[in-house]
């Protein structure tokens, strides 16, 4: 992904223009302040994506730490299932 970088007195004085061509290109961007970066500014979309992946990416460590405790079932072994079910149907 492209990250623009742009500096705190710029988003101050372009605010509205800065929100448009962030929903436009979706690219994130680096906000300094005095040379030093201080925060990122993404387009709502971009950030409830990143949210959505670290949701999806804790629940799967979950998982994993549940299987390796021994209180749930691998993929391989839910997928065997799935599939026993599967053809029972039919």
């Amino acid at each position: 992904m492209i990250m623009d970088v742009k500096a705190v007195s710029a988003l101050k004085a372009n605010m509205p223009a800065i929100l448009k061509e962030l929903r436009k290109r979706g690219n994130s961007i680096l906000v300094i302040s005095k040379g030093q970066p201080q925060a990122v500014l993404q387009d709502i979309a971009a950030y409830q994506a990143t949210q959505d992946a670290i949701a999806l990416l804790k629940m799967m460590a979950q998982s994993e730490q549940s299987v390796a405790a021994g209180r749930g079932s691998s993929t391989k072994e839910v997928m065997k299932r799935l599939r026993s079910r599967s053809e029972a149907r039919r």
